[in-house]
């Protein structure tokens, strides 16, 4: 990865962690996995809010996903933040930020 493009995502996901919505979910799915609609009622979130941060978390490798197939045959997936701390800095006009992961 280009030294531009990582600091376009170092960028893109400190402006997704400073959501309170994304580290309210982070939080909900820390420990466990869950599916979307179960992080949707405990948190009170629309599940279309829901699922647009899912997938930024995605795109940046934050989660971790699986599934089930549920008894009608349809699939059911979960999510778990594989993030267990999170470092930012700032030096010089540029954010610095370091993940460290479960």
């Amino acid at each position: 990865m280009s030294n531009n493009a990582q600091l376009d995502k170092e960028e893109e996901i400190l402006r997704l962690i400073s959501d309170q919505c994304a580290r309210r979910i982070i939080n909900t799915i820390q420990e466990e996995s869950k599916s979307a609609l179960q992080i949707s009622k405990e948190l009170g979130t629309e599940l279309s809010t829901i699922y647009r941060r899912l997938n930024k978390f995605q795109k940046y490798g934050l989660l971790k996903t699986t599934f089930q197939i549920t008894p009608d045959g349809k699939k059911s997936y979960y999510y778990q933040c594989k993030i267990n701390a999170i470092n930012a800095s700032y030096r010089q006009g540029k954010f610095q930020v370091s993940l460290a992961f479960n």
